[in-house]
């Protein structure tokens, strides 16, 4: 089966019986988190099944990747589900919202890997209280190479097996020199790893984010800074889990589209 270069078209092909060989996102050799202890992840789900993470950044807004909407039919039987740890279990903690929108990064269309940011409108706005908590992202800088980081999802917790976790998950990874990244023996400019991104890993390859983690967050000394967007495969050492910086570009974006006027 062939690679293909667009997020959109692997995260769909991911979502089959096919083995994908593309962009596929969730948590490898990581631990089960306490419950409630992530008060800010959001399921974003499609005919009752997780398809991607998601960070609450406001009571009436969800961040997550652009190329999650992928995996939407009109937007119709989507949902967010907020305040959970377990995805089957019957949590008085969730609370369940339709969605109003999706408003993806403009560029996105034209620079896919480059720009997989996405707003999500919920229709009615979250009650805050201990389960349900808003975390939004404060990165004013890059991160340095070397830098440990968390990544969190409901993500598959086997690389050969692409079924989400029933319960939140988090691993510890470290943050690669986009000069590395870029390089022959890993990613070799495909994709290009740009001032956008961030590459993140295991020097052994054992832990990873992967299928099902796309959307969720990436926190580094207790900082918001990326949201998980894509890699190659999963807990391949050479080919690590790549995310989008939530630099000061995307920050005034997700601002000017959460300015009153546009809110309601």
């Amino acid at each position: 089966m062939p690679k293909f270069s667009s997020l959109s078209l692997c995260f769909l092909i991911a979502g089959t019986s096919m083995t994908p060989e593309c962009f596929n996102v969730e948590i490898i050799g990581g631990r089960e988190v306490s419950p409630h202890s992530r008060p800010f992840m959001a399921s974003i789900q499609y005919g009752g099944n997780h398809i991607c993470g998601g960070v609450l950044i406001h009571p009436q807004w969800v961040l997550t990747a652009a190329h999650c909407h992928s995996r939407f039919a009109k937007g119709r039987s989507s949902k967010v589900v907020l305040g959970a740890h377990s995805l089957s279990k019957n949590e008085a903690s969730k609370q369940t919202f339709e969605i109003k929108k999706f408003i993806r990064f403009p560029r996105f269309t034209s620079d896919p890997k480059s720009n997989d940011i996405m707003l999500v409108e919920l229709h009615t706005a979250a009650k805050l209280n201990k389960h349900v908590q808003l975390l939004y992202p404060k990165s004013k800088n890059d991160i340095r190479a070397g830098t440990k980081c968390q990544v969190t999802g409901w993500g598959a917790t086997d690389p050969e097996l692409f079924s989400p976790s029933d319960t939140l998950r988090e691993v510890t990874v470290t943050v690669i020199s986009r000069k590395v990244c870029n390089s022959p023996s890993y990613y070799n400019h495909n994709p290009i790893i740009t001032k956008n991104m961030v590459c993140a890993g295991d020097a052994r390859g054992q832990k990873d984010s992967c299928q099902g983690d796309s959307g969720g967050p990436l926190v580094c000394k207790g900082a918001f800074y990326a949201l998980v967007s894509g890699g190659h495969k999963c807990g391949d050492a050479k080919k690590p889990g790549i995310y989008m910086l939530l630099n000061q570009k995307y920050q005034a974006w997700i601002k000017s589209t959460l300015a009153p006027s546009h809110a309601n």
